[in-house]
Protein backbone atom coordinates (compact mmCIF):
# COMPACT_ATOMS: atom_id res chain seq x y z
CA UNK A 1 0.00 0.00 0.00
CA UNK A 2 1.24 3.50 -0.82
CA UNK A 3 2.77 5.33 2.14
CA UNK A 4 0.64 8.23 3.42
CA UNK A 5 3.51 10.72 3.29
CA UNK A 6 4.18 9.79 -0.37
CA UNK A 7 0.53 10.28 -1.30
CA UNK A 8 0.48 13.60 0.54
CA UNK A 9 3.57 14.74 -1.37
CA UNK A 10 1.96 13.68 -4.65
CA UNK A 11 -1.23 15.60 -3.84
CA UNK A 12 0.77 18.70 -2.88
CA UNK A 13 2.84 18.45 -6.07
CA UNK A 14 -0.33 18.06 -8.12
CA UNK A 15 -1.82 21.18 -6.49
CA UNK A 16 1.38 23.08 -7.33
CA UNK A 17 1.07 21.93 -10.96
CA UNK A 18 -2.44 23.36 -11.32
CA UNK A 19 -1.58 26.58 -9.43
CA UNK A 20 -0.99 29.78 -11.38
CA UNK A 21 2.70 29.79 -12.48
CA UNK A 22 5.01 32.30 -10.80
CA UNK A 23 5.58 34.20 -14.03
CA UNK A 24 1.83 34.60 -14.64
CA UNK A 25 1.29 35.61 -11.02
CA UNK A 26 3.92 38.28 -11.51
CA UNK A 27 2.46 39.44 -14.82
CA UNK A 28 -1.04 39.59 -13.35
CA UNK A 29 0.19 41.64 -10.37
CA UNK A 30 2.02 44.03 -12.66
CA UNK A 31 -1.02 44.28 -14.94
CA UNK A 32 -3.46 45.25 -12.23
CA UNK A 33 -0.94 47.67 -10.76
CA UNK A 34 -0.65 49.24 -14.23
CA UNK A 35 -4.45 49.48 -14.40
CA UNK A 36 -4.48 51.19 -11.02
CA UNK A 37 -1.87 53.71 -12.15
CA UNK A 38 -3.89 54.45 -15.31
CA UNK A 39 -7.12 54.97 -13.39
CA UNK A 40 -5.48 57.29 -10.86
CA UNK A 41 -3.27 59.20 -13.29
CA UNK A 42 -3.40 62.97 -12.96
CA UNK A 43 -5.98 64.36 -15.38
CA UNK A 44 -8.13 61.21 -15.31
CA UNK A 45 -11.85 61.85 -14.82
CA UNK A 46 -11.85 59.51 -11.84
CA UNK A 47 -8.56 60.67 -10.26
CA UNK A 48 -10.46 63.04 -7.88
CA UNK A 49 -12.16 59.96 -6.37
CA UNK A 50 -8.84 58.32 -5.36
CA UNK A 51 -9.30 55.00 -7.20
CA UNK A 52 -7.83 52.01 -5.40
CA UNK A 53 -7.53 48.65 -7.14
CA UNK A 54 -6.69 45.35 -5.45
CA UNK A 55 -7.37 41.63 -5.87
CA UNK A 56 -10.14 39.62 -4.32
CA UNK A 57 -11.20 35.97 -4.53
CA UNK A 58 -8.83 33.09 -5.23
CA UNK A 59 -5.93 35.31 -6.34
CA UNK A 60 -5.96 37.03 -2.96
CA UNK A 61 -6.54 33.77 -1.06
CA UNK A 62 -3.82 31.76 -2.81
CA UNK A 63 -6.26 29.16 -4.16
CA UNK A 64 -6.12 29.83 -7.92
CA UNK A 65 -6.39 26.74 -10.14
CA UNK A 66 -5.62 26.34 -13.82
CA UNK A 67 -8.82 26.21 -15.94
CA UNK A 68 -9.75 22.64 -16.78
CA UNK A 69 -10.62 23.71 -20.32
CA UNK A 70 -7.28 24.46 -22.05
CA UNK A 71 -9.01 27.06 -24.22
CA UNK A 72 -9.77 29.18 -21.14
CA UNK A 73 -7.49 31.61 -19.32
CA UNK A 74 -6.95 32.27 -15.62
CA UNK A 75 -9.68 34.45 -14.13
CA UNK A 76 -8.40 37.12 -11.72
CA UNK A 77 -10.92 39.21 -9.82
CA UNK A 78 -10.17 42.80 -8.83
CA UNK A 79 -12.12 45.54 -7.13
CA UNK A 80 -11.81 49.19 -8.09
CA UNK A 81 -12.93 51.41 -5.22
CA UNK A 82 -13.88 55.06 -5.82
CA UNK A 83 -14.36 57.44 -2.93
CA UNK A 84 -17.98 58.35 -3.71
CA UNK A 85 -21.08 58.60 -1.55
CA UNK A 86 -23.88 56.14 -2.35
CA UNK A 87 -26.36 59.00 -2.64
CA UNK A 88 -24.22 60.83 -5.22
CA UNK A 89 -24.08 58.14 -7.94
CA UNK A 90 -26.07 55.26 -9.38
CA UNK A 91 -24.72 51.77 -9.97
CA UNK A 92 -24.93 52.29 -13.73
CA UNK A 93 -23.09 55.61 -13.61
CA UNK A 94 -20.36 54.16 -11.40
CA UNK A 95 -19.77 51.31 -13.79
CA UNK A 96 -19.70 53.63 -16.79
CA UNK A 97 -17.31 56.03 -15.04
CA UNK A 98 -14.71 53.26 -14.66
CA UNK A 99 -15.44 51.81 -18.11
CA UNK A 100 -14.97 55.16 -19.83
CA UNK A 101 -11.52 55.56 -18.29
CA UNK A 102 -10.52 52.04 -19.33
CA UNK A 103 -11.70 52.72 -22.89
CA UNK A 104 -9.41 55.76 -23.03
CA UNK A 105 -6.36 53.46 -22.83
CA UNK A 106 -5.19 52.38 -26.32
CA UNK A 107 -4.39 48.79 -25.24
CA UNK A 108 -7.20 48.23 -22.73
CA UNK A 109 -9.84 49.45 -25.17
CA UNK A 110 -8.96 46.55 -27.52
CA UNK A 111 -9.40 43.87 -24.86
CA UNK A 112 -12.26 45.42 -22.84
CA UNK A 113 -15.75 43.93 -22.54
CA UNK A 114 -18.57 44.37 -20.00
CA UNK A 115 -20.10 41.69 -17.78
CA UNK A 116 -22.97 41.78 -15.31
CA UNK A 117 -20.93 43.37 -12.54
CA UNK A 118 -17.47 44.09 -13.89
CA UNK A 119 -15.30 45.20 -16.78
CA UNK A 120 -13.27 42.35 -18.26
CA UNK A 121 -9.75 42.91 -19.60
CA UNK A 122 -8.99 39.82 -21.69
CA UNK A 123 -5.25 39.53 -22.24
CA UNK A 124 -4.80 36.75 -24.84
CA UNK A 125 -3.14 33.50 -23.76
CA UNK A 126 -2.53 34.85 -20.25
CA UNK A 127 -5.50 35.71 -18.03
CA UNK A 128 -8.41 38.05 -17.85
CA UNK A 129 -8.79 40.69 -15.18
CA UNK A 130 -12.34 41.34 -13.99
CA UNK A 131 -12.42 44.92 -12.67
CA UNK A 132 -15.42 45.39 -10.38
CA UNK A 133 -16.38 49.04 -9.68
CA UNK A 134 -17.21 49.69 -6.00
CA UNK A 135 -17.71 52.45 -3.49
CA UNK A 136 -17.11 52.33 0.30
CA UNK A 137 -19.87 50.96 2.49
CA UNK A 138 -20.11 53.59 5.21
CA UNK A 139 -22.08 51.15 7.37
CA UNK A 140 -19.12 48.78 7.57
CA UNK A 141 -15.95 50.83 7.72
CA UNK A 142 -13.07 50.69 7.04
CA UNK A 143 -13.15 47.90 4.42
CA UNK A 144 -16.79 47.27 3.52
CA UNK A 145 -17.77 47.80 -0.13
CA UNK A 146 -20.91 48.35 -2.20
CA UNK A 147 -20.86 46.69 -5.63
CA UNK A 148 -22.45 47.39 -8.97
CA UNK A 149 -24.78 44.78 -10.47
CA UNK A 150 -26.82 45.35 -13.62
CA UNK A 151 -29.35 42.62 -12.64
CA UNK A 152 -30.10 43.91 -9.13
CA UNK A 153 -31.61 47.22 -8.05
CA UNK A 154 -30.01 47.42 -4.59
CA UNK A 155 -26.30 47.84 -3.99
CA UNK A 156 -24.64 44.52 -3.10
CA UNK A 157 -22.26 44.28 -0.13
CA UNK A 158 -18.77 42.82 -0.04
CA UNK A 159 -15.66 42.89 2.10
CA UNK A 160 -12.78 41.06 0.36
CA UNK A 161 -10.08 42.40 2.69
CA UNK A 162 -11.73 41.23 5.89
CA UNK A 163 -12.80 37.92 4.31
CA UNK A 164 -9.17 37.27 3.33
CA UNK A 165 -8.04 38.22 6.84
CA UNK A 166 -10.55 35.71 8.25
CA UNK A 167 -9.41 33.01 5.80
CA UNK A 168 -5.71 33.49 6.54
CA UNK A 169 -6.51 33.59 10.25
CA UNK A 170 -7.71 29.99 10.05
CA UNK A 171 -4.17 28.89 9.11
CA UNK A 172 -2.01 31.63 10.62
CA UNK A 173 0.25 29.21 12.51
CA UNK A 174 0.92 27.09 9.42
CA UNK A 175 1.68 30.22 7.37
CA UNK A 176 4.12 31.48 9.96
CA UNK A 177 5.89 28.11 10.16
CA UNK A 178 6.17 27.95 6.36
CA UNK A 179 7.44 31.53 6.13
CA UNK A 180 10.07 30.82 8.77
CA UNK A 181 11.31 27.73 6.89
CA UNK A 182 11.45 29.63 3.61
CA UNK A 183 13.16 32.64 5.18
CA UNK A 184 15.79 30.38 6.74
CA UNK A 185 16.44 28.57 3.45
CA UNK A 186 16.98 31.91 1.65
CA UNK A 187 18.78 33.75 4.48
CA UNK A 188 15.96 36.30 4.72
CA UNK A 189 14.06 37.96 7.52
CA UNK A 190 10.64 36.38 8.01
CA UNK A 191 9.00 39.75 7.32
CA UNK A 192 10.48 39.69 3.81
CA UNK A 193 8.54 36.54 2.86
CA UNK A 194 4.98 37.42 1.73
CA UNK A 195 2.08 35.14 2.65
CA UNK A 196 1.30 34.38 -1.00
CA UNK A 197 4.73 32.82 -1.52
CA UNK A 198 3.95 29.91 0.82
CA UNK A 199 1.09 27.43 0.64
CA UNK A 200 -0.52 25.60 3.55
CA UNK A 201 -2.26 22.19 3.49
CA UNK A 202 -5.59 24.08 3.57
CA UNK A 203 -4.82 26.07 0.43
CA UNK A 204 -3.50 23.02 -1.41
CA UNK A 205 -6.52 20.96 -0.35
CA UNK A 206 -8.89 23.67 -1.61
CA UNK A 207 -7.08 23.74 -4.96
CA UNK A 208 -7.46 19.96 -5.22
CA UNK A 209 -11.16 20.20 -4.34
CA UNK A 210 -11.66 22.86 -6.99
CA UNK A 211 -10.03 20.71 -9.65
CA UNK A 212 -12.10 17.65 -8.66
CA UNK A 213 -15.22 19.83 -8.77
CA UNK A 214 -14.33 21.19 -12.20
CA UNK A 215 -13.83 17.65 -13.52
CA UNK A 216 -16.99 16.29 -11.90
CA UNK A 217 -19.31 19.11 -13.00
CA UNK A 218 -17.69 19.84 -16.35
CA UNK A 219 -20.97 19.11 -18.17
CA UNK A 220 -23.25 20.34 -15.38
CA UNK A 221 -22.50 24.01 -14.63
CA UNK A 222 -25.96 24.49 -13.10
CA UNK A 223 -25.09 22.32 -10.08
CA UNK A 224 -21.37 23.11 -9.91
CA UNK A 225 -20.55 24.19 -6.32
CA UNK A 226 -19.50 27.82 -6.12
CA UNK A 227 -16.01 28.57 -4.86
CA UNK A 228 -17.09 30.88 -2.04
CA UNK A 229 -19.13 28.11 -0.36
CA UNK A 230 -16.38 25.56 -0.88
CA UNK A 231 -13.69 27.90 0.50
CA UNK A 232 -15.73 29.11 3.49
CA UNK A 233 -16.73 25.62 4.63
CA UNK A 234 -13.18 24.34 4.09
CA UNK A 235 -11.70 27.11 6.27
CA UNK A 236 -14.24 26.29 9.01
CA UNK A 237 -13.45 22.57 8.79
CA UNK A 238 -9.65 22.89 8.73
CA UNK A 239 -8.08 21.71 11.97
CA UNK A 240 -4.37 22.49 11.49
CA UNK A 241 -3.58 19.26 9.64
CA UNK A 242 0.06 19.34 8.59
CA UNK A 243 -0.14 17.29 5.39
CA UNK A 244 -2.39 17.62 2.37
CA UNK A 245 -3.80 14.08 2.51
CA UNK A 246 -5.05 14.45 6.08
CA UNK A 247 -6.32 17.97 5.40
CA UNK A 248 -8.28 16.78 2.37
CA UNK A 249 -9.95 13.93 4.28
CA UNK A 250 -10.74 16.25 7.18
CA UNK A 251 -12.36 18.83 4.90
CA UNK A 252 -14.62 16.50 2.92
CA UNK A 253 -15.93 14.81 6.07
CA UNK A 254 -16.29 17.90 8.27
CA UNK A 255 -17.51 20.57 5.81
CA UNK A 256 -21.21 19.50 5.99
CA UNK A 257 -21.18 20.10 9.77
CA UNK A 258 -20.86 23.84 9.13
CA UNK A 259 -23.97 24.08 6.94
CA UNK A 260 -26.70 25.60 9.13
CA UNK A 261 -30.47 25.31 9.08
CA UNK A 262 -32.09 28.65 10.00
CA UNK A 263 -35.86 29.02 10.09
CA UNK A 264 -36.27 26.26 7.55
CA UNK A 265 -33.59 27.60 5.21
CA UNK A 266 -30.12 26.27 4.42
CA UNK A 267 -27.46 28.76 5.43
CA UNK A 268 -23.71 29.20 4.92
CA UNK A 269 -22.91 32.49 6.62
CA UNK A 270 -20.47 35.02 5.23
CA UNK A 271 -18.06 35.21 8.18
CA UNK A 272 -17.58 38.97 7.77
CA UNK A 273 -21.13 39.88 6.65
CA UNK A 274 -23.39 38.03 9.14
CA UNK A 275 -26.59 38.82 7.24
CA UNK A 276 -25.31 37.34 3.98
CA UNK A 277 -26.11 33.73 3.14
CA UNK A 278 -23.74 32.24 0.56
CA UNK A 279 -26.13 29.27 0.17
CA UNK A 280 -29.21 31.33 -0.57
CA UNK A 281 -29.61 29.70 -4.00
CA UNK A 282 -29.80 26.27 -2.37
CA UNK A 283 -33.20 27.20 -0.96
CA UNK A 284 -34.49 28.05 -4.43
CA UNK A 285 -32.79 25.07 -6.10
CA UNK A 286 -32.39 22.19 -3.59
CA UNK A 287 -30.66 20.03 -6.20
CA UNK A 288 -27.55 22.20 -5.79
CA UNK A 289 -27.17 21.28 -2.13
CA UNK A 290 -27.80 17.62 -2.89
CA UNK A 291 -25.15 17.74 -5.62
CA UNK A 292 -22.68 19.41 -3.24
CA UNK A 293 -23.06 16.78 -0.51
CA UNK A 294 -22.93 13.88 -2.96
CA UNK A 295 -19.79 15.37 -4.51
CA UNK A 296 -18.04 15.52 -1.13
CA UNK A 297 -18.66 11.81 -0.57
CA UNK A 298 -17.28 11.13 -4.05
CA UNK A 299 -14.10 13.06 -3.27
CA UNK A 300 -13.64 11.10 -0.04
CA UNK A 301 -14.12 7.81 -1.88
CA UNK A 302 -11.64 8.79 -4.58
CA UNK A 303 -8.97 9.89 -2.10
CA UNK A 304 -9.37 6.73 -0.03
CA UNK A 305 -9.13 4.63 -3.19
CA UNK A 306 -5.85 6.33 -4.05
CA UNK A 307 -4.63 5.76 -0.47
CA UNK A 308 -5.39 2.06 -0.82
CA UNK A 309 -3.38 1.69 -4.04
CA UNK A 310 -0.47 -0.75 -4.02
CA UNK A 311 2.16 1.94 -4.70
CA UNK A 312 2.59 5.57 -5.73
CA UNK A 313 2.29 4.80 -9.44
CA UNK A 314 -1.06 3.10 -8.90
CA UNK A 315 -2.22 6.00 -6.71
CA UNK A 316 -1.21 8.45 -9.44
CA UNK A 317 -3.26 6.45 -11.96
CA UNK A 318 -6.36 6.73 -9.73
CA UNK A 319 -5.90 10.47 -9.24
CA UNK A 320 -5.30 11.11 -12.93
CA UNK A 321 -8.56 9.36 -13.76
CA UNK A 322 -10.59 11.10 -11.05
CA UNK A 323 -9.19 14.59 -11.69
CA UNK A 324 -9.17 14.32 -15.50
CA UNK A 325 -5.74 15.91 -15.49
CA UNK A 326 -2.38 15.16 -17.06
CA UNK A 327 -0.90 17.36 -14.32
CA UNK A 328 -0.83 14.28 -12.07
CA UNK A 329 1.78 12.70 -14.37
CA UNK A 330 3.85 15.87 -14.33
CA UNK A 331 3.63 16.09 -10.54
CA UNK A 332 4.68 12.46 -10.14
CA UNK A 333 7.64 12.90 -12.53
CA UNK A 334 8.85 16.00 -10.69
CA UNK A 335 8.42 14.25 -7.37
CA UNK A 336 10.63 11.35 -8.42
CA UNK A 337 13.26 13.68 -9.90
CA UNK A 338 13.19 16.30 -7.14
CA UNK A 339 15.88 16.93 -4.59
CA UNK A 340 13.80 16.36 -1.46
CA UNK A 341 15.87 18.92 0.41
CA UNK A 342 14.31 21.67 -1.73
CA UNK A 343 11.19 22.44 0.29
CA UNK A 344 10.13 25.28 -2.01
CA UNK A 345 10.81 24.05 -5.58
CA UNK A 346 8.89 26.94 -7.15
CA UNK A 347 11.54 29.52 -6.23
CA UNK A 348 14.89 30.01 -7.89
CA UNK A 349 17.83 28.98 -5.77
CA UNK A 350 19.62 32.05 -4.50
CA UNK A 351 23.38 32.20 -4.99
CA UNK A 352 25.64 31.93 -1.99
CA UNK A 353 28.40 34.40 -1.19
CA UNK A 354 30.92 31.85 -2.45
CA UNK A 355 29.14 31.93 -5.81
CA UNK A 356 29.71 35.71 -5.94
CA UNK A 357 33.45 36.25 -5.35
CA UNK A 358 33.06 39.85 -6.55
CA UNK A 359 31.10 40.63 -3.36
CA UNK A 360 33.26 42.81 -1.08
CA UNK A 361 33.41 42.11 2.65
CA UNK A 362 32.84 44.96 5.16
CA UNK A 363 36.13 46.67 6.04
CA UNK A 364 35.23 48.02 9.51
CA UNK A 365 35.71 46.26 12.84
CA UNK A 366 32.35 44.95 13.98
CA UNK A 367 30.45 45.92 17.10
CA UNK A 368 26.98 44.76 16.03
CA UNK A 369 24.88 46.27 18.81
CA UNK A 370 21.98 47.63 16.69
CA UNK A 371 19.63 46.38 13.96
CA UNK A 372 19.08 47.33 10.32
CA UNK A 373 16.55 46.15 7.72
CA UNK A 374 15.75 47.07 4.13
CA UNK A 375 12.36 47.79 2.61
CA UNK A 376 11.92 47.92 -1.17
CA UNK A 377 9.18 49.41 -3.37
CA UNK A 378 8.65 49.04 -7.13
CA UNK A 379 8.19 52.06 -9.40
CA UNK A 380 7.70 52.53 -13.15
CA UNK A 381 9.93 55.61 -13.11
CA UNK A 382 12.70 56.77 -10.82
CA UNK A 383 11.13 58.86 -8.07
CA UNK A 384 7.74 58.18 -9.67
CA UNK A 385 4.54 56.83 -8.17
CA UNK A 386 4.93 53.65 -6.15
CA UNK A 387 3.54 50.50 -7.80
CA UNK A 388 3.86 47.98 -4.96
CA UNK A 389 6.06 46.57 -2.26
CA UNK A 390 9.02 44.52 -3.44
CA UNK A 391 8.09 40.98 -2.43
CA UNK A 392 9.79 37.64 -2.92
CA UNK A 393 8.62 37.23 -6.51
CA UNK A 394 10.17 37.68 -9.91
CA UNK A 395 9.94 41.23 -11.24
CA UNK A 396 10.17 42.54 -14.77
CA UNK A 397 13.05 44.39 -16.37
CA UNK A 398 13.17 48.17 -16.71
CA UNK A 399 11.46 48.96 -13.43
CA UNK A 400 12.91 51.03 -10.61
CA UNK A 401 13.32 49.86 -7.04
CA UNK A 402 13.62 52.24 -4.13
CA UNK A 403 15.42 50.69 -1.16
CA UNK A 404 15.13 52.32 2.26
CA UNK A 405 17.19 51.22 5.25
CA UNK A 406 15.63 51.34 8.69
CA UNK A 407 17.78 51.17 11.81
CA UNK A 408 17.52 51.73 15.53
CA UNK A 409 21.07 53.11 15.62
CA UNK A 410 21.09 56.53 17.31
CA UNK A 411 22.48 59.28 15.04
CA UNK A 412 24.92 60.37 13.91
CA UNK A 413 25.97 57.43 11.71
CA UNK A 414 26.86 56.72 8.09
CA UNK A 415 25.01 54.43 5.67
CA UNK A 416 26.85 52.22 3.21
CA UNK A 417 25.34 49.99 0.51
CA UNK A 418 26.44 46.94 -1.44
CA UNK A 419 24.65 45.85 -4.63
CA UNK A 420 25.57 42.39 -5.95
CA UNK A 421 24.48 41.24 -9.41
CA UNK A 422 24.78 37.69 -10.68
CA UNK A 423 24.12 35.96 -13.99
CA UNK A 424 25.54 36.00 -17.49
CA UNK A 425 23.68 39.12 -18.61
CA UNK A 426 25.22 41.32 -15.91
CA UNK A 427 28.60 39.64 -16.43
CA UNK A 428 28.54 40.39 -20.17
CA UNK A 429 27.92 44.07 -19.40
CA UNK A 430 30.64 44.15 -16.70
CA UNK A 431 27.95 45.00 -14.16
CA UNK A 432 28.35 42.31 -11.52
CA UNK A 433 29.19 45.08 -9.01
CA UNK A 434 29.69 44.03 -5.38
CA UNK A 435 31.71 46.93 -3.94
CA UNK A 436 30.60 48.83 -0.85
CA UNK A 437 29.84 52.52 -1.28
CA UNK A 438 28.61 55.35 0.94
CA UNK A 439 25.05 56.59 0.46
CA UNK A 440 21.99 57.87 2.26
CA UNK A 441 19.01 56.13 3.87
CA UNK A 442 17.52 55.47 0.42
CA UNK A 443 19.03 53.97 -2.71
CA UNK A 444 17.48 53.72 -6.20
CA UNK A 445 18.31 50.79 -8.51
CA UNK A 446 17.19 49.85 -12.04
CA UNK A 447 16.10 46.27 -12.87
CA UNK A 448 18.27 45.81 -15.94
CA UNK A 449 19.70 42.28 -15.85
CA UNK A 450 18.04 38.89 -15.63
CA UNK A 451 19.06 36.89 -12.58
CA UNK A 452 19.00 36.80 -8.80
CA UNK A 453 20.61 39.89 -7.28
CA UNK A 454 20.76 41.34 -3.79
CA UNK A 455 21.43 44.51 -1.84
CA UNK A 456 22.79 44.97 1.69
CA UNK A 457 23.05 47.99 3.97
CA UNK A 458 25.70 48.71 6.60
CA UNK A 459 25.48 51.23 9.45
CA UNK A 460 28.84 52.64 10.57
CA UNK A 461 29.24 54.73 13.73
CA UNK A 462 32.51 56.03 15.22
CA UNK A 463 34.48 53.85 12.80
CA UNK A 464 32.69 50.61 13.79
CA UNK A 465 30.14 48.49 11.92
CA UNK A 466 27.26 48.63 14.39
CA UNK A 467 24.42 47.18 12.26
CA UNK A 468 24.07 45.20 9.03
CA UNK A 469 20.92 44.23 7.16
CA UNK A 470 20.11 40.80 5.78
CA UNK A 471 20.32 40.40 2.02
CA UNK A 472 17.32 41.83 0.19
CA UNK A 473 16.91 39.70 -2.92
CA UNK A 474 15.65 40.95 -6.28
CA UNK A 475 14.64 38.21 -8.73
CA UNK A 476 14.54 39.63 -12.26
CA UNK A 477 12.97 37.59 -15.06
Amino acid sequence: MVAQHELSELLAAFAAEIDIPDELHEQAALRYEEVGVWLAEEGSAIAPYSPDIYPQGSFRLGTVVRPIDPRCDYDIDLVCVLEKEKESITQADLKELVGARLRDHPEYSRVLSPSRRAWNLNFPKQFHLDVLPCIPNKEQEPNGLLLTDTDLRLWQKSNPIEYADWFYGSMRFEIQESRERLAKSLSLDVEEVPDWQVKTPLQRAIQILKRHRDATFFGDPENRPVSIILTTLAAHAYSREHDVFQALLRLVTAMPKFIERRNGRWWVQNPVEPDENFADKWNEKPARRDAFLHWLTTVESDVRTAAGARDLSAAAFVLKERFSSEAVDSARAKLFNADRSLTFPGLPITPTVSAAPHSENPRWPAKLSFKASIRGTLHYQKRGRRMSELALRKVAKNLWVKFVVQTNTPPPYKVYWKVVNTGEEARAKSQLRGTIFEGSESQWEHTLYTGTHWIEAYIVKDGYLVAASAKKYVLIR
